[in-house]
């Protein structure tokens, strides 16, 4: 004969069926609510994000002006691309940029982090809280503009009374260039990144290496390092692709002179577009641009894959 539940079994099997369709219907329910609170985001991105992507495939095949008819030109503004004699200029500046601010400007950060952690907690505040304080990238690319002025800026003045040689500056096509990515070496802020990731790494590593007889090096090359490695790799792709995509400073500083020393990429398209009102030429090479950063992203991430694999 078959055993009878009792009351107590029967009650918690009565209350225990419903459950799984109550937790369906409130995850149902937080979904909702969820895609609601994310459509005015959703909505903003698609309209200033990615119809503007759209949109910028389908003037690259037109001669697009803000006045008169649209005239759609097929490829006609990709041939013309390929046979610009300033792409390759701008694209090489472009290079030349990203090269100089990596080998300049990217591992100063780096360094400085590695040293601020083997001093005292109050000079790694100050540190920190300079590093806080916010640079406006036009303001202080137009101060240094004034301080590179060949005829009244401060360093050509002291340079007269030195008696040196003025070089003329930012006037000079081989040393414009340089002069543009020399004032990253004091209006970086990664080292902010770099500091808080190194502060979250147990110092009984660093003890164990010191008792082990690790010198200062040895402990930056076993340990430091390696723990910095995975937001040096980041911070790299986004310098490399950060600089291809540089503006500000070669167009407030020389506005791509002299000569197209200084003639970004970006710059170009600028110029394109607002200059010279030839849209769709200038979507044409922001394509070729965005086709360049794309390939950058895809090699990173394949060789970041097998570095962990």
């Amino acid at each position: 004969m078959a055993a009878v539940p009792d009351g107590a079994a029967v009650q918690a099997a009565s209350r225990g069926r419903p459950e799984p369709r109550r937790r369906g219907a409130q995850r149902r329910g937080l979904r909702r609510w969820a895609w609601l609170f994310s459509l005015p985001a959703l909505a903003a991105f698609l309209v200033f994000a990615w119809y503007p992507t759209l949109m910028a495939f389908v003037v690259a095949f037109q001669s697009y002006k803000v006045v008169g008819p649209v005239h759609w030109v097929g490829w006609a503004n990709f041939a013309r691309a390929l046979h610009d004699p300033v792409v390759p200029v701008a694209l090489r500046n472009s290079f030349y940029y990203v090269l100089l601010t990596i080998c300049l400007t990217f591992w100063v950060p780096i360094i400085v982090s590695i040293l601020l952690m083997e001093m005292g907690e109050r000079t790694r505040r100050t540190m920190m809280i300079l590093w806080f304080i916010p640079m406006p990238a036009v303001a202080g690319t137009v101060i240094w503009k004034y301080l590179y002025d060949p005829n009244y800026g401060p360093l050509a003045v002291l340079f007269h009374r030195l008696g040196l040689p003025n070089f003329g500056w930012l006037n000079n096509p081989h040393w414009a260039m340089f002069l543009i990515v020399l004032p990253s070496l004091v209006m970086y802020g990664p080292g902010l990144i770099y500091i808080s990731t190194l502060q979250a790494v147990s110092q009984e590593l660093y003890e164990a290496a010191e008792l082990d007889g690790a010198s200062f090096l040895r402990k930056v090359w076993a340990i430091t390092l390696p723990t910095l490695r995975p937001i040096i790799s980041i911070l790299l792709l986004l310098s490399v692709i950060g600089g291809l995509q540089v503006f500000t400073q070669p167009y407030i500083m020389t506005n791509g002179g002299p000569i197209f020393a200084t003639l970004t990429m970006v710059l170009y398209i600028y110029r394109s577009a607002f200059h010279y009102l030839e849209f769709g030429y200038a979507d044409v090479l922001a394509i070729l641009l965005f086709l360049i950063l794309a390939v950058f992203v895809v090699i990173s991430r394949r060789l970041e894959r097998g570095r962990e694999s």
